[in-house]
């Protein structure tokens, strides 16, 4: 469908469609961190094999199925890959209340990384070809949302679920929908032409590159490794903290699970809503004039989360905790939405998907695998001189990856507008495929 016969509705209606699947995303995935306590007490696991579980077991089969489903998306339609992922990943949850040891529970897992790897990297290349540049940062915070609402969904209703019917029923009950989702998906979300809102529809439709010569492309544009950079770090420091947050709650200053569903999930939501939404309405304003006010917020919003965060873990009360959690969960919203708008505007469109994919690789592998293990493993050789209270510290000294994503992004800003300028000469001289060479 050419950009002049999409509507404003239809725009916005395939971006509320694919922010229920980003909702749906997150929370599969996170709602393992409410759960951490009971199923490390059935299973009689450690801290280090519960990290390996919600980080780098997850995040190596994430990587791995990445790849293949990012290169089907920018081949095939996209929507296809969304909803067949979907489907795969709710399943795949739910079958996890099945689990009758921690190999069986960790199979399923794996199954959730897979079919959760088809995600993002589908849905933002959709974005970019629905919305132009100086309205892109809304569309990708409003996405961006939509998975924090996830985040702290997930926490809130399995904290509700796992009081009320144990860990085993509360992954079946929030997999469940995921499936019906999945169909609506088939059957609503509409393909836009590749490359329209960026007016490189004439010189992209037909184009189709190699897998190798989409990752020489993108390597020779000067911002990319730093994205990974940024999104990565940025990522290792702030899943640690979402993964056992709850976890740190319940040893250090005693609440219940409820408890920490509804003030820290409640929490979570709020904070990083609101900083994705206003971040993405400020970005659109700030970016008209200078592409690398995207690398001077998220880096500014990095370096203020090492305090905040100090204050989440070292503060004696429980809602002093709180609020520092959310100032950090506030600030942290633009780091990866930043990177990724500037990946998806300096790719061009039949390597979005590649390019998507790479960004979260970064973040599934430092970030998602790296952080809570870091963590995980952090306590257990903290555990015999602080006891409960080693967690305190380990979460403080994950605190360090967000000081050095802020410094990759600040050196990214050196090079960001060269890099969109470059792209641009290639698509008017009809001449994209050049920059591989």
């Amino acid at each position: 469908m050419p950009r002049a016969e999409w509507t404003a509705a239809q725009r916005h209606g395939a971006l509320l469609l694919v922010c229920f699947v980003g909702i749906f995303n997150l929370m599969d995935r996170q709602v393992m961190t409410i759960l951490l306590e009971p199923i490390k007490l059935e299973f009689k696991a450690t801290d280090t094999e519960m990290g390996l579980l919600t980080g780098g077991i997850f995040a190596f089969f994430y990587a791995g199925a990445s790849i293949p489903l990012a290169r089907l998306a920018d081949r095939f339609p996209r929507k296809m890959v969304i909803g067949g992922s979907l489907a795969a990943w709710s399943v795949l949850t739910s079958l996890g209340g099945l689990a009758s040891s921690f190999t069986q529970l960790a199979s399923t897992r794996l199954g959730v990384a897979i079919g959760e790897a088809g995600s993002g990297a589908p849905t933002y290349s959709i974005l970019a070809d629905l919305y132009e540049l100086k309205h892109r940062a809304k569309a990708y915070s409003c996405y961006s949302a939509a998975t924090s609402i996830g985040i702290g969904g997930a926490v809130i209703i399995g904290g509700w679920l796992v009081d009320a019917i144990g860990w085993r029923l509360t992954l079946v009950a929030v997999g469940a929908p995921g499936v019906i989702l999945s169909l609506i998906v088939f059957t609503m979300l509409r393909e836009p032409v590749r490359g329209m809102a960026d007016n490189l529809a004439e010189t992209e439709a037909d184009r189709h590159y190699g897998f190798w010569e989409t990752l020489r492309h993108l390597f020779t544009i000067r911002t990319f490794p730093f994205l990974i950079l940024i999104c990565g770090l940025g990522g290792t420091g702030g899943y640690g903290l979402l993964t056992w947050g709850p976890s740190f709650l319940i040893r250090a200053h005693g609440m219940s699970p409820a408890d920490v569903g509804i003030y820290f999930g409640s929490m979570s939501i709020v904070a990083l809503v609101l900083g994705q939404l206003i971040t993405g309405v400020v970005l659109d304003i700030a970016a008209r004039h200078d592409l690398r006010a995207y690398m001077w917020f998220a880096g500014g919003g990095l370096l203020l989360c090492i305090p905040f965060g100090l204050i989440f873990t070292l503060a004696n009360s429980w809602w002093l905790s709180i609020i520092g959690f959310g100032l950090l969960s506030f600030l942290i919203s633009p780091h990866n939405m930043c990177g990724t708008v500037i990946a998806q505007t300096l790719a061009p469109p039949r390597m979005r998907a590649t390019a998507s994919m790479i960004i979260g690789l970064g973040t599934a592998l430092f970030g998602t695998g790296f952080g809570p293990m870091f963590i995980g493993m952090l306590n257990d050789l903290l555990i015999p001189r602080y006891g409960p209270l080693a967690i305190r510290y380990s979460i403080s000294a994950a605190l360090i990856f967000f000081g050095l994503s802020a410094t990759a992004a600040l050196i990214a800003a050196r090079f960001v507008r060269a890099d969109h300028a470059r792209l641009h000469a290639y698509a008017r001289d009809g001449m994209a495929d050049q920059a591989i060479t």
